[in-house]
């Protein structure tokens, strides 16, 4: 699969997240500054609402999480798994940005290259 162009860098804001449609979904985005740049579903698996792009961002257990707006669930940004169900993940992308551009593919298996 080829990376797919999704907005100008500038587009993103500081230590937060946006959403973005790649494909036939949502995908909530999330500029960490020198943590990196972060892709995963923005649907809430424990809800099915379209709103993880909203969430609040934490480190818990060494990890980097998005804890949902709606019933405080925490994702993985790193590999999509949520730490209060194990029955739910959300999926993870692949992000970079070049010559300003943010490019998003799909990672397949909730991994980050």
């Amino acid at each position: 699969m080829n990376w797919v162009n999704i907005c100008e860098q500038t587009a993103l804001p500081d230590f937060g997240g946006i959403a973005a449609w790649f494909e036939d979904r949502a995908i909530a985005i999330f500029n960490l500054g020198e943590r990196g740049l972060f892709a995963v579903d923005n649907i809430d698996p424990a809800t099915g609402v379209s709103l993880l792009s909203r969430g609040l961002i934490c480190d818990l257990e060494g990890d980097i999480f998005v804890a949902s707006p709606l019933h405080k669930q925490h994702y993985s940004l790193r590999d999509g798994s949520c730490i209060e169900d194990e029955s739910l993940s959300v999926e993870v992308y692949q992000i970079k940005c070049e010559a300003g551009k943010v490019l998003v593919k799909r990672a397949g298996n909730h991994s980050l290259v």
